[in-house]
């Protein structure tokens, strides 16, 4: 069966809200990818067998797993920096530690590919014991608004679900994702090049 299709879905959802977050679970595995929740969200809610509010916390309890799992991932990556690099960011991991849960809450509240700040995050070596009620947080502000909007705008659910998500295939996907994932590593680069005391300091914080 198509992963990408409507009927793929569908079936997840039969197996009711445990299904909900396996679907959210299994795609939100998938890096660099935009929205892989949704679907099961709309589709449960519009064809009558869920509840949206117990529906939203499935999704976002299976997306927000997936993304600790994978910012873990990306966190791992630390032992790459060298010494000289690790004291260059020290300044940038102190400001993150205190409001990086900003970024993780907008992120996850968006169906962009949020991984390109989280692993942004992890390289700043922000607080995995602080990522996953943050980043659920966000998931959960995501999924309750489309859970609701499936309820109550059908249309423009059937929209997303019919036009959109069935006009998508393997090679969109990847390719998008791998368009992400570069400039995700690209950014990385960029973060461990810079001078962050010099540069937070001309911001006028205290590095």
């Amino acid at each position: 069966m198509d992963f990408f299709s409507a009927d793929f879905w569908n079936g997840l959802t039969a197996y009711g809200y445990a299904g909900v977050f396996g679907a959210s679970l299994l795609g939100s595995l998938l890096p660099f990818v935009s929205g892989p929740y949704i679907p099961p969200i709309i589709i449960a809610v519009m064809a009558g067998r869920l509840e949206p509010l117990p529906t939203a916390l499935a999704s976002a309890a299976g997306a927000a797993l997936a993304k600790l799992i994978l910012f873990r991932f990306f966190k791992s990556g630390r032992v790459l920096l060298s010494d000289e690099t690790r004291r260059r960011m020290e300044p940038l991991e102190r400001i993150v530690s205190k409001h990086g849960w900003l970024a993780v809450v907008g992120a996850a509240a968006t169906p962009l590919p949020d991984d390109v700040v989280f692993v942004l995050l992890a390289v700043a070596n922000y607080s995995s014991r602080l990522f996953l009620p943050t980043v659920f947080m966000g998931k959960l502000l995501i999924t309750t608004a489309v859970a609701y909007l499936s309820l109550y705008w059908r249309d423009l659910a059937c929209y997303i679900v019919e036009c959109i998500v069935g006009e998508v295939n393997i090679l969109h996907v990847t390719l998008i994702a791998v368009a992400t994932a570069a400039a995700a590593l690209a950014a990385v680069y960029l973060l461990t090049r810079l001078d962050w005391t010099k540069i937070l300091t001309k911001l006028g914080l205290n590095p």
